[in-house]
């Protein structure tokens, strides 16, 4: 019973005008205009979406950039600082202890010219 349905069926769709018509140079006009529409707005969504990542990857590229150079300048801008204050006071501490030093000597020598007067 359902073979014969099936078979029914099958027959009368084969037999329809529609399954059998042919398409005229119009309706296959029609078709190529609506693919070429189809297509061409396809094309346009893609180019505006590749721009419009483009624009986006731009700008997260300047922030990052940026961000890295505040970064440095946040971090750089101290430790230079700080490594010029380091600098100066072991050159402080140098010419202290070399003043140190003098004094030692000239406090010997007052001590030695102390002893030869007396």
């Amino acid at each position: 019973m359902m073979k014969t349905l099936f078979f029914a069926i099958v027959g009368l769709l084969c037999l329809s005008t529609v399954a059998t018509a042919e398409l005229s140079v119009e309706d296959l006009e029609k078709i190529r205009q609506i693919v070429n529409e189809a297509e061409a707005r396809s094309e346009k969504r893609i180019t505006e979406r590749f721009t419009e990542q483009s624009k986006r990857l731009d700008f997260q590229g300047t922030l990052i950039i940026t961000l890295i150079g505040a970064l440095i300048a946040f971090v750089g801008v101290p430790l230079a600082f700080i490594a010029y204050q380091q600098n100066r006071r072991t050159q402080q501490d140098d010419t202290i202890k070399g003043q140190a030093i003098e004094i030692q000597a000239l406090r010997e020598k007052i001590e030695s010219l102390e002893k030869l007067l007396s």
